[in-house]
């Protein structure tokens, strides 16, 4: 009789325990939750085929959750995922959840960014955030590498968009458009008879997913899927259709 009501405690114990494991991945059956970006094509395109869109949609899907990119400017992007009008940001730099302390990053970076400054003229040399100073220069808003790195220029403009960034410079009115490499890249493609020089890169920084903490159970499992699209090829093949298309 002993061994029959201890087989049932064990039995319902590892029931429970089951349930419970599953609770916090049921509780989102019938959610889709929508992760943030202040990044536009080739990040998050209309279509939903940019490099964000597909890296977020493999993800959830992996721990068998459906999620989606919402586009809002940059600055925009965090504070709604930070007070969890959203339900995350992507991609942002390690450290960010010191100012927005309801955001929990996801330890798995999603890219390696390239922060690079784009100018008419052609004799411009920009190596390092010093070589700044003598220019009048642009950034959009938001950008928080930016605003923590920028210290020295002629000076500062902040664009609300890629649109007003580079007309600043297209219209003189600013000798350098700080953006990141893809973004620019794209940004010339769709606007072939802008002449614009990319220098070196300015710096290059690891960026990453950060949840709303009241999703905090989702990191390693969201951790484990980033990996997972890394080993199997799918990281791969989603940087080629999006981002490295754009340098044929």
């Amino acid at each position: 009789m002993a061994y029959n009501h201890t087989h049932k405690f064990l039995i319902n114990f590892y029931s429970l325990l089951l349930i419970f494991t599953f609770i916090p991945f049921s509780a989102y059956a019938d959610a889709l939750l929508s992760i943030t970006s202040g990044r536009n094509e080739p990040f998050v395109n209309p279509d939903h085929s940019g490099f964000y869109d597909l890296i977020v949609k493999n993800m959830f899907q992996r721990i068998g959750i459906e999620a989606k990119t919402v586009l809002l400017p940059s600055e925009r992007s965090l504070i709604n995922a930070n007070t969890g009008v959203d339900d995350g940001n992507i991609a942002r730099i390690k450290g960010i959840e010191k100012k927005y302390s309801n955001l929990i990053m996801v330890p798995e970076k999603v890219i390696v960014f390239d922060f690079v400054a784009f100018a008419r003229n052609k004799q411009l040399r920009v190596k390092d955030w010093k070589d700044l100073e003598p220019y009048n220069v642009t950034f959009i808003n938001g950008w928080k590498i930016f605003e923590k790195k920028v210290k020295y220029y002629k000076s500062l403009v902040r664009a609300r968009d890629p649109e007003q960034l580079f007309g600043l410079l297209n219209n003189n009115r600013v000798d350098i458009a700080l953006y990141d490499r893809w973004s620019g890249l794209w940004w010339l493609k769709q606007k072939p008879e802008k002449k614009y020089y990319l220098q070196p890169p300015i710096a290059s920084f690891d960026l990453y997913l950060y949840i709303n903490k009241k999703h905090k159970d989702l990191v390693p499992g969201l951790s484990r899927a980033l990996k997972a699209m890394k080993t199997d090829g799918t990281y791969k093949q989603i940087y080629d259709q999006s981002l490295n298309s754009l340098l044929n």
